[in-house]
C-alpha cells in the first residue's frame, strides 16, 4: 500500500475514533492494546471449529471493541489491535476501509492480516476487485510467516490451479506440513482425502497408499479434539455400520485403535458394537462400561450413546441395559427399578456421569 494511501487511512481511523480520544477515556494506549488483546485473543485467520466458535469470536471482539479502538488512536497503532478492529469493521460491512486497516495491520507485521487481504483479492469479497497475483503474494507472505489458513489456502490453490500451477502433490504437501502444525482446516481436508482420493491422480494416490482410512480417522480425530464440528461428525460417519468400512471386523479393529487413544466417539462406536457382537464378541458388561466411559467424557450426550442402524435408533439389548442401570445404581446416580427399560429416569441419572 501507497504511503498516501497508509496516511489516509491513518486519519480516517484517527477521525471515526476522534471521540474515544477524550480526557473522560483515561486508559493509556499500552493498558488499552493490552487489554484489546486479553478480550479478543490472538490475531487468527482460522476457519472457526463450529458455529458457536463464530459467535464466541465476535462476542469476545465486541467486548474488546472499545480498548482496540482505542489502542489503534495515535501515531503507532498497535497491530493487533488493528487486526480486530478490522475483523468488525468487515463485520459490519465496512469493507474498503477493513482492506486498508488489514493492509496496516500486515505491515506492521501481523501475519494473519496477510491472509486476511489475500482473502479480500482472491474471492473479491465486498466489491474489491479479484487480484489472484496480490493474494497469491500475500498468502506466500503469510505462510513464510508461519500463519497455518495461509498455508492451507496455498495448498488447495495448488489443487484447484488457481494462481499458480496445478501440482496435487504440493497440495497434499502443504496440508500435511499445516496439519501437523495443528490446523483443524487442513487435518479435515487431508482426512477427506485420504478416505476417498478420487480427485488426485491415481498413480499420486497409489505412491501414497491411498485410500487409508487409519490415517483419514487419525486426522479427524485431531480436529474433532479441537471442536471441530464437520471432522466429528465425519467420524460418527466412518465408525457406523453405513460407513465406508463396510467389514465387522476391520471396522471394530479401526474403531479400538480410536477408543483406546481416547476419542469418545469412538469409545460409545465400540460399546454398540459389543452391544450387538458386530466384529467382537457379545458383551453387555463391556458395551455398559464403554457408555459410561463414553459419557464420563463430557464430549458425548446422553442423546448420542450406542448407534443407529440403517440411519434409525434401535431398542436397547436387555443384558446390555440392565448392566447399564446396575453401573448406575452402582454410583449412586440411580435408585429406580432394575427394568432395562432405558427411558427418562434411567437417561437424567447418566446425565450425572459428566459432572
Amino acid at each position: 500500500m501507497t504511503r498516501l494511501k497508509t496516511d489516509l487511512t491513518k486519519a480516517i481511523l484517527a477521525c471515526g475514533l476522534l471521540s474515544l480520544a477524550t480526557p473522560g477515556f483515561s486508559q493509556g494506549a499500552q493498558e488499552a492494546a493490552a487489554t484489546c488483546r486479553d478480550l479478543a485473543g490472538p490475531a487468527t485467520a482460522e476457519a472457526p471449529v463450529s458455529k458457536q466458535a463464530v459467535s464466541d469470536y465476535f462476542r469476545a471482539l465486541r467486548s474488546a471493541r472499545a480498548a482496540c479502538e482505542r489502542a489503534v488512536i495515535g501515531a503507532d497503532p498497535d497491530p493487533e489491535a488493528l487486526f480486530n478492529v478490522a475483523v468488525l469493521m468487515q463485520a459490519d460491512g465496512e469493507h474498503a476501509l477493513a482492506l486498508e486497516t488489514f493492509e496496516l495491520a500486515a505491515e506492521a507485521g501481523v501475519a494473519a492480516a496477510r491472509t486476511k487481504v489475500g482473502d479480500y483479492y482472491n474471492f473479491g469479497t465486498g466489491g474489491v476487485r479479484p487480484d489472484i497475483e496480490r493474494a497469491m503474494s500475500e498468502y506466500r507472505a503469510a505462510s513464510e510467516a508461519g500463519d497455518l489458513p495461509a498455508q492451507a489456502t496455498l495448498a488447495m490453490m495448488s489443487g484447484l490451479g488457481r494462481g499458480t500451477a496445478r501440482d496435487f502433490r504440493q497440495m497434499i504437501t502443504l496440508l500435511e506440513q499445516s496439519a501437523d502444525a495443528g490446523y483443524h482446516f487442513a487435518q479435515l481436508r487431508l482426512a477427506a482425502i485420504y478416505m476417498q482420493p478420487n480427485n488426485i491422480p491415481r498413480s499420486l494416490a497409489d505412491e501414497l497408499g491411498l485410500p487409508d482410512v487409519v490415517k483419514a480417522a487419525e486426522m479427524l480425530e485431531r480436529a474433532s479434539a479441537q471442536g471441530n464440528e464437520d471432522a466429528a461428525q465425519a467420524l460418527q460417519t466412518l465408525y457406523s455400520e453405513d460407513g465406508p468400512v463396510t467389514d465387522p471386523a476391520q471396522r471394530a479393529a479401526l474403531i479400538r485403535r480410536s477408543a483406546q487413544g481416547g476419542d469418545a466417539a469412538a469409545i460409545n462406536a465400540l460399546g454398540f458394537l459389543y452391544e450387538r457382537g458386530e466384529g467382537v464378541d457379545y458383551d453387555p458388561e463391556q458395551a455398559a462400561s464403554l457408555y459410561v466411559q463414553a459419557l464420563e467424557t463430557g464430549k458425548v450426550s446422553v442423546n448420542e450413546i450406542r448407534g443407529t442402524v440403517s440411519g434409525r435408533a434401535v431398542q436397547w439389548d436387555r443384558e446390555t441395559a440392565l448392566a447399564f442401570q446396575r453401573i448406575l445404581q452402582e454410583r449412586g446416580l440411580y435408585d429406580g427399578a432394575l427394568d432395562a427399560k432405558i427411558g427418562p429416569g434411567t437417561l437424567g441419572a447418566a446425565r450425572g456421569l459428566a459432572q
